[in-house]
């Protein structure tokens, strides 16, 4: 029986207790596992703590450029099963619903309008109220217009 003692509270189980157990009999005591009590407080803990991570995600990818197709957030709808569980990369331009459909569609990856001569030489005087300008120069840059298929 020592054996069945819970990782966490140190609970070591009467014969009884190390049969199934739980909800429909679903859950058995194991050598070196955590006894019923403890392994719902960890199962709560660790739903709490994934929750915890996405509202994070939330919060940062709200703050980040929207989505260059739809215009939504970049970390996708809120409460999709496609919904970014993590901060999005700075050099993220879609949310995982559009890239999705752009794959689907095999349309190849997004490439961004170079920017207008006008608007390159209206930035070096204020700061464009663009959120993508600074991609938009980095795609001009490495897809230049004249080599662009379109």
């Amino acid at each position: 029986m020592q054996a069945l003692a819970c990782v966490d509270c140190g609970d070591i189980p009467e014969q009884e207790s190390t049969w199934e157990y739980g909800l429909h009999g679903q859950w058995t005591r194991r050598p070196g596992g955590r006894c019923w009590p403890c392994h719902q407080k960890r199962k709560e803990r660790l739903e709490r703590e994934a929750e915890e991570q996405l509202e994070a995600a939330r919060t940062a990818n709200a703050a980040l450029c929207p989505c260059w197709t739809c215009r939504g957030s970049i970390g996708g709808k809120e409460g999709s099963e496609l919904e970014l569980r993590q901060e999005a990369g700075s050099d993220r331009l879609e949310c995982p619903g559009c890239v999705r459909a752009r794959a689907a569609k095999d349309l190849g990856p997004l490439v961004l309008p170079a920017p207008a001569r006008r608007e390159l030489v209206a930035a070096l005087v204020a700061v464009p109220d663009d959120p993508w300008w600074e991609a938009r120069v980095l795609h001009a840059k490495l897809y230049p217009p004249k080599d662009r298929g379109a």
